[in-house]
């Protein structure tokens, strides 16, 4: 049974209204067993789960075509007189959903969690606890369970065994759906129950991916399950060290990367989803179930700087063990497994969220060039031995292969940090972050940690430097361009006095600061570049991770009054759980893109991070 013990967090009243038939994106509340996540939305309904990881195959995906995409619903039912009021919170510091769903008729809680490994195993396979609590009444409650395994390429068949459990295949394994209550099914591989629900009881609905045998789980084991997953993230977050601005919003931002942490590899995935669009009926529909290496350093400095070493250990080596399979070269991305990413192929059988389509499983941008990756990745480095970290020899030698990399390439164009595509350019984030490999390389080189001349390294860092410095500065313009030889801005350019490459005072960068503003910004939210840029066909929302930046600008500048304000901006484009997208449109008050986005995250983290020194230095 539920511990009672009272929560100060309040509930939010949510809406539940769809438009076109699809709940807004960033109505959403993540749960996840740090293998794969579940996204919930605010009329009750699990609408996005992969399993058996987050690159698996979709069991429920209606977030991506109403009618196939499958989902698991728990609701009450619309009442005939009076309002439907629904409400939930998160439990504090924890990813565990509780909703209130509140009729004339009566009311339920309901509490939404993964279940977590136990000494790093998952004896019972992947389960998602739906666990409901009549609170007051005699609700009716309105349940839909419709797996749709393999994308929705095919309609399952479901199972009734003799114990009354249900069951559908997969590719790989199968789907075991546990409950007290009498579900029936219907056509089309749906099971469906209305009825009314008894004064103050207790019922369960427990959804398991297996891939081998696996018994019913019973209600009071279900119970038992949550209160043992609370305890577990409650110990987890026993190591959150910060004592900055934003300290809740901080913590939620970590929470959101720890559930796209794969626990058993370490890899850290950009986002859970597939296809949600950055801009309605668009065509930019990516899948970003995989880890960029232009994250790596945001995150990985995210884990260390709030003190979660071991998180921040895994992270990096994950990073070592999954560049050697390119090595000395970098790729654009990884999958969990350290693997070159998958071809893309349509999954044909979704229209995408509001008809946004084609939607397309794995990502185009593996064979792109993208040279920034290198300076994340000897950035990342020195952050980790920063922290207390050690390198292994294998270790000093990859990183010695990725420095002469960038000693050799980085005069050649990329398709840069955004990953445009047509003609490589020479993009200015591309050349500091390569400036910044070689800093770190030759840093590493002076501390004894490499054994290398560090010279040559040092004499090619500083070319690089004066490059960056006089070839992308626009004296006309008074900023620094995005390319060089270019005349569009770039926010990415925001970071050069977090690379170092150049002081935040300065006067070249205050005007580029202040151009950026002027032509990308919205608000406390920033484009990446202006419409036109990249050479796709029409627009996309503000970019969230880019008005951290800005406001990480502003901190590293001084001023941190102004920084404040940026970052109380960005957070009212939080949902209510504290939860981002990718982007964000100012005029419908939306989100868009993959959800919820590691890169906004981190952004967070690293903009209000930025503040707390800035406040720490200017009160000293």
């Amino acid at each position: 049974m539920p511990n009672d013990t009272a929560q100060p967090t309040p509930f939010t009243r949510i809406s539940t209204e769809r438009h076109e038939g699809y709940i807004p994106i960033g109505n959403h509340a993540v749960i996840g067993d740090t293998s794969t996540v579940g996204l919930i939305a605010g009329d009750g309904s699990l609408d996005w789960l992969c399993m058996p990881q987050f690159d698996g195959d979709a069991i429920f995906a209606e977030l991506l075509d109403r009618y196939r995409g499958g989902v698991c619903r728990v609701a009450l039912a619309e009442p005939e007189e009076g309002e439907r009021i629904i409400s939930r919170r998160y439990r504090d510091r924890m990813p565990i959903l509780e909703t209130l769903h509140e009729t004339p008729q009566g009311a339920i809680k309901v509490s939404d969690a993964m279940d977590l490994p136990v000494d790093g195993c998952l004896t019972r396979g992947h389960r998602v606890l739906r666990l409901i609590e009549v609170t007051d009444g005699e609700p009716e409650i309105d349940i839909t369970v419709a797996p749709r395994p393999n994308f929705g390429a095919v309609l399952p068949h479901l199972r009734k065994d003799e114990d009354g459990l249900w069951y559908c295949d997969t590719a790989n394994g199968e789907v075991l759906i546990e409950t007290d209550l009498p579900l029936e099914r219907t056509c089309g591989g749906t099971l469906r129950l209305r009825q009314k629900l008894e004064p103050k009881s207790f019922h369960y609905l427990v959804i398991t991916y297996t891939e081998n045998e696996c018994g019913p789980m019973g209600e009071g084991a279900a119970w038992e399950t949550l209160e043992r997953v609370a305890h577990q993230w409650e110990e987890k977050l026993q190591d959150f060290d910060y004592d900055g601005p934003y300290g809740t919003y901080v913590e939620r931002s970590l929470i959101t990367l720890l559930l796209l942490t794969h626990a058993d590899t370490g890899a850290v995935v950009a986002a859970p989803t597939v296809g949600l669009p950055e801009t309605i009926g668009g065509i930019r529909n990516y899948d970003y179930r995989y880890c960029w290496l232009r994250d790596a350093a945001f995150v990985l400095n995210a884990f260390l700087d709030l003190g979660f070493t071991d998180e921040g250990t895994a992270f990096f080596r994950w990073l070592m063990e999954a560049s050697r399979e390119t090595a000395p070269q970098l790729g654009t991305f990884y999958d969990i497994r350290g693997r070159s990413g998958p071809d893309p192929e349509p999954l044909t059988a979704y229209e995408g969220y509001r008809g946004s389509g084609p939607v397309i499983r794995g990502n185009d941008a593996m064979d792109q060039l993208q040279l920034d990756v290198y300076g994340s990745m000897l950035y990342a480095a020195v952050c980790y031995v920063d922290n207390g970290g050690t390198l292994s020899d294998s270790e000093c030698q990859l990183l010695q292969g990725f420095a002469r990399v960038v000693r050799d390439q980085w005069t050649l164009p990329d398709n840069g940090l955004w990953e445009m595509p047509g003609s490589r350019r020479h993009h200015t984030y591309s050349k500091a972050m390569c400036w910044s490999a070689l800093d770190c390389y030759v840093l590493l080189c002076e501390r004894g940690i490499i054994e290398d001349n560090p010279e040559p390294f040092r004499q090619e860092a500083n070319v690089i430097k004066r490059t960056v410095l006089e070839d992308a500065w626009n004296e006309e313009r008074g900023a620094f361009m995005g390319a060089i030889g270019g005349d569009w801005l770039d926010a990415a350019v925001l970071l050069l006095p977090r690379i170092g490459i150049i002081a935040a005072d300065d006067p070249r960068m205050v005007s580029t600061f202040e151009a950026i503003t002027d032509e990308l910004a919205d608000g406390p939210y920033y484009r990446r570049y202006a419409d036109g840029v990249d050479g796709l066909d029409g627009t996309e929302g503000t970019f969230v991770v880019c008005g951290f930046w800005a406001a990480d600008y502003l901190a590293r500048a001084g001023r941190c009054e102004d920084a404040a304000r940026q970052i109380d901006g960005m957070i009212e484009g939080f949902n209510d759980l504290g939860l981002m997208a990718e982007e964000y449109d100012p005029a419908t008050k939306q989100m868009l893109g993959n959800f919820p986005q590691g890169f906004s995250h981190a952004g967070m983290i690293a903009a209000a991070s930025a503040l707390r020194d800035a406040l720490a230095k200017r009160d000293a």
